[in-house]
């Protein structure tokens, strides 16, 4: 038996304690250590006689393992650092019927262990499995105790206590239930006490997303709750897109948004969450939650999001068969080490409007005639620039000339999902990054936004689940929209027809309803909204077709909204009459029955012609169609020798290429190289001609909230 578990036999760069680390478990087989942070993935097999034919149920707090004997029922805590070990009662619960564990304080062995668990409750004749229900309930115990004690799921009728995700904190369990409520469990407890839930009905915060997938956790780190949500294209095999972090306020027992975690780092998986505080000192990244996503086609992924500059990127771990990951990084991962080990100073500094004005009067002072005669040699982003000078400059047009000498093409912008009014947009012809502040995006300082759709220099944006503007960052015109109805949030699409600020403006956005194991579903939702009006006007519209929405914005054309189905079909819906139908050509492009958000389906029109973008998950190809209005069939396109594409999460844009060199090129809302300041240095695209990624796919960074933007020249 090893003296401890950083014995002669382990590499130094993979003892417990020296940086945050994997450890893997197959069964009862020996568990492997990773470091999933090293290109290589060093990896080293754990030699503990304490864990050799036992079973491991959980990892608290980055240390201590929860281990099982099946054969005797021993259940024992062991220490990864000390191998210290501390005794608990028999389990005799049945293994497949435990999910979820926290303990309700860090202070081992002074707290209590409390596991969600499952049973199927019978509600007539037992051989009627359609009376089969199930039901859960808390299975818990004290170190030192000599039996596991269950909390029936109680409820008084108001909230179904249907238990999902549980963590705890200071002697009190907080367990979310299915109907996106939180109770409070007091688990401040003696061996001779009952648990008992204290408080129920406490409001799950707004969600940035809605109708797409939703992964969400909790995590406690010094006596706070944290309710972390990962937003991913769909539902299965999707890749995260975006997250947001909200504090459990004790006092009012209410969720607020969180910006930043401060000096912290949390590190996430299915199976644990461990949160470091102090992390600085320690030389690692503040402000970070590392994220093992384990349902990905490709495998499991490593994303690392900075939350200073709300940048993501992915690495893909190497495949393995191990039943289960946990997060390895204990509190005593920090201590002893010097005051002054890295600093990160790579913070985003924002400049208010009247202090630039202020710094740039000299400037302000120049004849407007002088500033005009530079106006066609500077780029579309100096120009901006130029305007907010002073009120003067700000009435500065461009001339004719401007347009020919930059031609249009899309930017990347990217919201700064705070309330401060900042965005960043990426140039990726010349690969230049700008940073921008502008009032057209709303105060928001209760919800996250995200953008939805961009056109016509305008881009929709929804805060929350329930409000929804457009703003053109290019002129500063807002317009705000009405509040969304209920589950008006629930949709897969949604376009406009015009610039918000037209007369004729029509904005539509469509769902079509999913029922749970069956082929197809019945019901389409609509939502219009036309300039003028007061409140969305909702539609509700059979539809007994195998046609299955994709998450894709549809197109308006020839006065109509175009949907593209999870397999290539189309959908048209008719806003002038608010009717519905289903093409039965062209053809569907892909076999069977995909799922919406199995990859990412994009539509788009170009030159009077509707073309069709199937982009997947990883680093597989991605394939284009043309549609052949003549004959009603898709055409794959093979080359660009003359356009390029933009895509990003929501929407496709095709142009002529703005140089030879970009021909042939599809423009992905991720990037390569940053700089020490957080700036982006290179364009992220796949080339048709190779059928390949460039940079390589994995180790790309993105920007969150980032859509693609075509300025137009004739709102300005």
């Amino acid at each position: 038996m090893a003296s401890k578990a950083n014995d002669s036999l382990m590499p130094p760069e993979l003892e417990i304690g020296s940086k945050p680390l994997l450890i893997m478990f197959n069964g009862v087989d020996r568990p492997v250590l990773v470091d999933p942070f090293d290109g290589g993935f060093r990896e080293a097999t754990l030699e503990l006689e304490a864990l050799q034919g036992k079973e491991c149920l959980y990892c608290f707090q980055g240390e201590w393992l929860l281990m099982f004997d099946g054969g005797t029922k021993e259940c024992f805590l062991v220490s990864l650092i000390s191998l210290s070990r501390i005794s608990l009662p028999p389990l005799l619960t049945p293994l497949e019927n435990l999910y979820m564990c926290a303990l309700s304080s860090p202070t081992l062995p002074d707290c209590t262990i409390m596991f969600i668990a499952e049973r199927i409750k019978y509600g007539g004749d037992d051989d009627d499995d359609d009376d089969e229900e199930e039901e859960r309930y808390l299975v818990y115990c004290r170190p030192g105790g000599e039996e596991w004690w269950e909390m029936d799921n109680e409820t008084d009728g108001t909230y179904d206590a249907m238990f999902d995700k549980i963590v705890g904190s200071q002697g009190t369990m907080y367990v979310r239930t299915e109907m996106n409520t939180f109770v409070v469990v007091n688990a401040a407890l003696s061996s001779s006490s009952d648990a008992y839930i204290e408080r129920r009905g406490i409001q799950h915060p707004s969600k940035m997303r809605w109708g797409w997938g939703q992964n969400t956790y909790l995590v406690e780190s010094d006596g706070d709750v944290f309710l972390l949500q990962f937003y991913t294209h769909g539902f299965y095999n999707s890749e995260v897109i975006d997250m947001d972090i909200h504090r459990l306020d004790t006092s009012g027992y209410v969720w607020e948004k969180v910006e930043s975690i401060g000096d912290r780092t949390i590190f996430v998986s299915s199976n644990n969450c461990v949160a470091l505080s102090s992390t600085s000192r320690a030389g690692i990244q503040p402000d970070c939650v590392h994220l093992l996503h384990e349902h990905c086609f490709d495998g499991t992924r490593l994303y690392t999001i900075r939350l200073d500059d709300r940048t993501m990127r992915c690495s893909l771990l190497p495949a393995g068969s191990f039943d289960s990951l946990y997060w390895v990084v204990p509190s005593s991962f920090k201590k002893g080490l010097s005051e002054n080990l890295t600093q990160w100073n790579n913070k985003i500094k924002l400049t208010s409007y009247e202090d630039m004005e202020q710094a740039l009067a000299p400037w302000s002072s120049l004849p407007v005639e002088m500033v005009e005669e530079l106006v066609p040699r500077i780029s579309l982003i100096d120009y901006l620039n130029v305007r907010g000078v002073c009120k003067r400059w700000n009435l500065i047009s461009k001339p004719i000339q401007y347009g020919k000498r930059y031609p249009r093409y899309p930017m990347l912008m990217s919201i700064f999902s705070s309330s401060i009014g900042v965005f960043k947009l990426f140039d990726p012809i010349v690969e230049q990054e700008y940073t921008m502040k502008n009032n057209s995006l709303v105060p928001c300082k209760d919800y996250f936004q995200m953008p939805l759709f961009t056109k016509d220099g305008w881009v929709l944006v929804i805060r929350g689940d329930k409000y929804m503007y457009a703003a053109n960052p290019f002129t500063g015109d807002v317009v705000e929209l009405p509040d969304l109805p209920w589950l008006g949030e629930q949709f897969d699409g949604i376009s406009f027809s015009s610039p918000p600020n037209s007369p004729n403006c029509i904005v539509c956005s469509i769902h079509k309803e999913r029922v749970s194991n069956q082929a197809q579903s019945n019901t389409i939702y609509v939502m219009v909204w036309r300039t003028g009006d007061k409140q969305w006007t909702k539609k509700k519209i059979e539809d007994h077709t195998e046609f299955r929405t994709a998450y894709s914005n549809p197109i308006f054309y020839h006065g109509e909204f175009y949907c593209l189905g999870t397999r290539g079909n189309l959908g048209i819906f008719n806003p002038n009459n608010m009717t519905w139908r289903v093409l039965d050509k062209p053809d569907p492009i892909l076999v069977g029955d995909p799922m919406p958000g199995e990859q990412y389906c994009h539509l788009l029109e170009f030159r009077d012609d509707l073309i069709a973008i199937f982009r997947p998950h990883d680093k597989g190809p991605i394939d284009l169609y043309r549609l052949n209005k003549s004959q009603m069939v898709w055409i794959k396109i093979d080359r660009l020798d003359d356009e390029v594409v933009y895509v990003d999460n929501w929407n496709a844009i095709m142009m002529p290429a703005p140089r030879d060199v970009c021909c042939n090129r599809i423009y992905l809302p991720k990037l390569g190289v940053y700089d020490e300041a957080r700036d982006a240095h290179n364009s992220a695209f796949y080339d048709l001609r190779s059928r390949s990624y460039y940079p390589n796919y994995y180790g790309l960074t993105e920007r969150m909230n980032s859509i693609w933007i075509l300025p137009n020249f004739r709102d300005q």
